[in-house]
């Protein structure tokens, strides 16, 4: 008590807290008299101002070359992400003002880090520099920079990457004296060795340290400095760097999750439940360590084993069927007066989406309608005036006048605006579960669609599996414009059930060098096609780019993105929408949408040298662009993710599918007759478990 007196006296006290803290220990209660004593100017009022990093708060432009800033756009840290991360600090240090070891390593384990590796984490995340009183504590921005340098996408590259690499410094310097020892840095080639999968034994590590030392101009078993750490790593002696210190999971992620469970548990409770502790009884402080609000992390757990328990509720409409060859739905009928009691009634009396949907003057029938009938081959009378004079004989995949076509380009323009809110609220990477259906590239090629539509899911017959497709639906087939007629209102009438994922394909350019582009224009006019098209690629831009299914098999359209641009699959939920320029805008969803798997009798010598100098990537000289990848950078890519195979589609195989690097990768490609070619079309069926391949000839 006489040094906090000494320190009020000379305004050295910052915070009333303290004060507050001292005479709980010796047992005494504070009153209004002690705080005041406490000088309201030598007092820190904190503000957004002082949190929040960004352009849109103190600072404007100047933030933007800061380097705290650009730490933080690396890692996606909004302005609602930075205040949701300073409410939780907030709750696990309350009501001290910097975060102890102890609480920082609880909170590092809920995340998935063993309890061992916190204290060099800890260690990693006290600048020695900035903590001059020896504190021992973390402050706000401290927590909040270090965990957006260890969020799972947080790029690699630039001031980020230099800021990353002077935690990972930290993190293996354990004596903290700013160099790292011989075995600390032998620790650390251990690490980048086991990120990228090779041997760690005691031989390989030496080597490699000792080369690293040589290439800087250092002896073996010399100690290595900050700076000549970061000229290492920036000069490529050093590669792996980019998959250390990254969280098993999303930092910011899992506050959000919180969040969203807590504000679950609390509408279903009592309206006078507080968040933020108010009485000591819902703090409890034991030696070094805070634990808040118990009862709420308990809720919070419990509803994490059903984070998708919705109710269910009765649908509006019954389903008539027509018995015949396939079944048909003949209507959508009301619930018959002795079919449901009044009480019923009252439940279901009021507005459905199902029958806007599904009904058959609905826009999303009528669209399927019309493209069912342009495919059929049929006789269609002739009227003149009163009667009937001949028929006319309607080639399949054909309209008997030009304003049919047009008036399907009309529905494709309404299908186009209405389906555009369904997909961009879709999330970036879906989660879905089996069974599932997945499809690979179509091109136009209305005949295979329709064809599996057939024989896998009877939609006549009310049969509506989720299918999930893989992209490339337009360029080179004829009949694009039709295709994505009916993907829209099939994803209209059953949004959860058809999923539509964006291939190389979906944007502007490549189809002005195909064929897509100028199918509209020629189809529906110079104006009203190119409104047509633009509509359509406004939904391609926000369509979502990868999906995972069962938390284990991983899809997108092209391949698997190299670790230094994608360290975990999370990093894709942070890719921007819409994403008219995904080549400007994201260098990830570039990568989902181009990447190839290498193919084993195409490895030359120059090749495998540059697979081995790269984590297994190498550039696609194929297309272009892009990179294709090895058997070992799909292994490395399935471990850190928890996967067990990944479905992609982007190339042509003439049985429809292709399983390689050991079964664990499958491609698809469900466009049959190819450009002219023989190829049958490929089907995925995900159920139970298992994999199951699916060809279907179309003549």
């Amino acid at each position: 008590m006489v040094e906090l007196e000494r320190q009020r006296a000379h305004a050295m006290l910052r915070s009333p807290e303290v004060v507050i803290f001292a005479l709980m220990s010796i047992g005494e209660k504070a009153n209004e008299l002690d705080i005041m004593k406490t000088e309201s100017g030598h007092l820190v009022e904190i503000c957004e101002d002082n949190l929040i990093v960004g352009t849109d708060v103190a600072g404007g432009a100047v933030v933007l070359t800061s380097p705290n800033y650009q730490l933080l756009q690396a890692a996606n840290y909004g302005h609602d992400d930075q205040l949701r991360l300073y409410q939780e600090f907030v709750l696990m240090v309350y009501p001290a003002m910097f975060m102890s070891q102890n609480v920082f390593t609880q909170f590092m384990v809920e995340l998935g880090w063993q309890r061992s590796q916190c204290i060099s984490l800890f260690r990693s995340y006290l600048d020695s520099s900035a903590d001059v009183t020896g504190r021992g504590g973390l402050s706000f921005q401290e927590f909040m920079l270090w965990s957006a340098a260890l969020e799972p996408h947080t790029t690699h590259g630039g001031v980020p990457a230099e800021i990353r690499c002077r935690y990972i410094f930290r993190y293996f310097d354990s004596n903290r004296d700013g160099k790292l020892e011989y075995v600390e840095f032998k620790e650390l080639v251990g690490a980048t060795r086991a990120a990228r999968q090779l041997p760690g034994d005691a031989l390989s590590l030496a080597r490699d340290a000792d080369l690293c030392l040589r290439q800087l101009g250092m002896q073996p078993n010399s100690q290595l400095p900050l700076a000549d750490f970061l000229r290492g790593v920036g000069d490529l002696l050093l590669r792996g760097t980019s998959s250390l210190l990254r969280s098993p999971r999303s930092i910011a992620g899992y506050i959000m999750d919180l969040h969203a469970r807590e504000n679950d548990i609390n509408q279903s409770n009592t309206p006078s439940a507080s968040k933020v502790p108010a009485t000591p009884t819902e703090v409890a402080v034991t030696t070094g360590s805070t634990f808040i609000d118990m009862a709420r992390h308990s809720a919070a757990i419990a509803h994490r084993a059903r984070p998708n328990a919705a109710d269910h509720c009765l649908a509006s409409y019954t389903v008539v069927l027509r018995r015949n060859q396939p079944v048909e739905i003949q209507r959508l009928s009301g619930f018959d007066e002795d079919a449901a009691s009044s009480s019923t009634t009252r439940l279901i009396s009021g507005p459905s989406r199902s029958y806007e949907m599904l009904n058959s003057t609905s826009l999303p029938s009528e669209a399927l309608a019309a493209v069912h009938y342009f495919a059929s081959s049929i006789e269609k009378p002739v009227q003149k005036r009163n009667s009937v004079s001949g028929t006319i004989q309607k080639p399949a995949w054909s309209w008997v006048s030009p304003a049919e076509e047009t008036s399907l380009g009309s529905m494709l323009l309404k299908l186009a605006v209405a389906v555009l809110p369904i997909c961009a609220s879709e999330p970036r990477l879906l989660r879905i579960q089996s069974p599932v259906y997945i499809l690979g590239d179509l091109h136009g090629n209305l005949t295979a669609l329709l064809e599996l539509e057939r024989v896998l899911w009877p939609s006549e017959a009310g049969l509506w599996p989720r299918v999930l497709i893989l992209g490339d639906y337009v360029d080179r087939g004829q009949f694009g414009t039709e295709l994505v007629a009916w993907l829209f209102a099939s994803k209209l009438q059953r949004p959860d059930a058809i999923l539509l994922l964006r291939g190389n394909h979906e944007t502007r350019d490549i189809q002005k060098m195909f064929t897509f582009y100028n199918e509209c224009v020629a189809k529906y006019g110079e104006v009203e096609g190119v409104r047509i098209w633009n509509a359509i690629n406004n939904v391609f831009d926000v369509l979502p780019l990868a999906a995972v299914v069962d938390d284990k098999v991983f899809c997108c359209h092209g391949g698997i993105p190299p670790p230094w641009v994608c360290p975990l699959i999370t990093a894709i939920e942070k890719i921007p929408t819409p994403l008219p320029k995904p080549a400007e805008q994201s260098s990830l969803a570039w990568e989902l949408l181009w990447n190839d798997p290498v193919r084993q009798g195409k490895i030359t010598a120059s090749l495998a040298l540059e697979l081995s100098a790269n984590e297994g990537f190498a550039a696609n000289a194929k297309r272009g662009t892009g990179h294709v990848f090895d058997s070992a950078a799909l292994d490395r890519f399935l471990a850190a993710n928890l996967l067990s195979h990944v479905v992609r589609a982007h190339e042509m195989y003439n049985h429809g599918f292709m399983c390689q690097m050991h079964g664990r990768l499958i491609s698809v490609f469900s466009s049959s007759h190819y450009c002219g070619g023989k190829n049958d079309a490929g089907a995925v069926l995900i159920d139970a478990g298992k994999l199951r391949m699916i060809k279907v000839s179309v003549d």
